[in-house]
């Protein structure tokens, strides 16, 4: 039987700048620099969405005698044979926006080292403090922050340094106002480094630079230790923040198992995801409740939350205990709902509510115990990245340089680099999936139970 193979015209795909403004038609420099013929070429390199045997099978129909099979594809990221603009006349803008994560410093580091030493771009600039960089007097035209010269010798060795040597911030995403001053400084790629509330924020700038119709590529770089960004199976931040992780949680544990019935309690970063604390919670392996957003929390009862960690402790000893931040918030009255500058829901702090409720519960029962609570929440974004996470970070900023894209991000699924469209990652937030191995492996490690009720 005949296979025919089509890609569908709503899958994931990419806009170019010469479906606008012509054809790529310069020469590549890393034909030179590196002296490859290994480029992506637009149309044919792409990679299944769902690499599932379902999911092929899904996208497979009979037509005519023929299997027609059309498959959600992502275009592969890399370097392109031909480019869209002259190194030497070219103007490129860096930001990095939102919370810290460790690999901010390494991919801006990558990028630029990218751009300058093997494109040959002379003019790169580093906007300070997020989208807050744009902000300029449209009347005289002056800048609120400077913005910051960069090449491969400025950024040497700031990889070694945690944070953003860029400075970061929230909010200020005016898209109206923020392409105003690309264009007022002449801008042709725009980076920007943040995670899902930057990543929106630059799908409105990518639709007012459309609206105008002005040739500036805006190129997504999805950041966060959260790993809740849609499309990508890995952020940066990712692997350094579950190593300072699995720090607190030892420590907690050696408190808890020095004391008497004692417990020890941390919270983790993770927003609505719960990947960070269950990663983490796994690579201890020694873990004995592991709480989640996406598990809600059944306190009283005999088969309650309370009731486990009683028993556990009087059976094993001394319990640990990890609880990402946003578990549990349906255990908080109703209330106003407060956001921040990025637009995220502030959380109620479920860490010291179960400080409160588990100490109560022990009293209650006249049973004697010690708790310690850790928060290490801060020391997981402004650490160094770890070896592994350099390397990703690395190839990041490798795979965003030039690919004469704009409206994307840099996605990352079944180990290759990936071009996203803006639209799409913006369509939600990933979450932990309770029925994959990671849960499972949880639940292995702490026999606590599939849901609490």
């Amino acid at each position: 039987m005949n296979y025919t193979i089509e890609i569908k015209p709503e899958t994931f795909m990419v806009e170019s700048l010469s479906q606008s403004f012509g054809q790529a038609h310069i020469p590549s420099p890393l034909r030179v620099s590196f002296q490859t013929e290994n480029f992506i070429e637009d149309g044919k390199d792409r990679i299944l969405v769902d690499i599932s045997l379902e999911g092929l099978l899904k996208a497979s129909r009979p037509d005519n005698g023929k299997i027609l099979f059309q498959p959600s594809t992502f275009e592969l990221a890399g370097p392109r044979e031909k480019i869209f603009w002259n190194p030497d006349n070219l103007k490129v803008a860096i930001v990095t926006c939102g919370g810290l994560a460790p690999g901010l410093n390494n991919v801006v580091q990558n990028l630029v080292t990218f751009l300058s030493d093997r494109y040959r771009v002379k003019n790169i600039y580093g906007v300070p403090f997020g989208y807050q960089g744009f902000t300029h007097d449209p009347l005289t035209k002056r800048f609120a922050f400077g913005w910051r010269r960069l090449d491969s010798l400025s950024v040497q060795n700031i990889d070694f340094e945690g944070g953003s040597v860029l400075g970061t911030g929230r909010g200020h995403s005016n898209p109206i106002s923020i392409v105003d001053a690309l264009m007022l400084r002449d801008i042709n790629i725009l980076f920007t480094i943040g995670g899902d509330g930057t990543l929106a924020g630059a799908n409105a700038i990518h639709e007012e630079i459309k609206r105008r119709k002005v040739p500036i590529a805006l190129i997504g770089i999805p950041k966060t230790i959260d790993n809740d960004v849609l499309w990508v199976s890995k952020t940066f931040g990712f692997e350094s923040a579950v190593g300072k992780a699995v720090e607190a949680l030892r420590c907690a544990q050696t408190e808890a198992r020095s004391a008497f019935h004692g417990i020890g309690l941390v919270k983790i970063m993770g927003r609505n995801c719960g990947a960070l604390t269950a990663t983490a919670a796994v690579a201890m392996n020694d873990i004995d409740f592991v709480l989640v957003p996406e598990v809600p929390i059944c306190l009283d009862g005999q088969n309650g939350l309370l009731n486990a960690i009683v028993r556990k402790v009087i059976d094993k000893g001394y319990i640990t205990i990890a609880v990402a931040e946003g578990a549990g918030q349906e255990l908080f009255p109703p209330s106003e709902i407060e956001k921040d500058a990025s637009g995220n829901v502030k959380l109620k702090d479920i860490g010291k509510f179960l400080q409160k409720v588990i100490t109560d519960e022990f009293k209650s029962r006249n049973i004697e115990t010690t708790l310690k609570y850790i928060d290490p929440s801060y020391m997981l974004r402004s650490q160094t990245t770890s070896a592994d996470d350099s390397v990703f970070c690395a190839k990041l900023g490798q795979n965003a340089a030039m690919a004469g894209k704009t409206g994307c991000m840099i996605g990352y699924a079944h180990e290759r680099f990936t071009h996203v469209p803006l639209a799409a990652a913006a369509l939600g937030k990933k979450h932990l999936n309770v029925n994959e191995p990671l849960w499972l492996s949880v639940l292995a490690a702490t026999g606590q139970p599939f849901q609490w009720k």
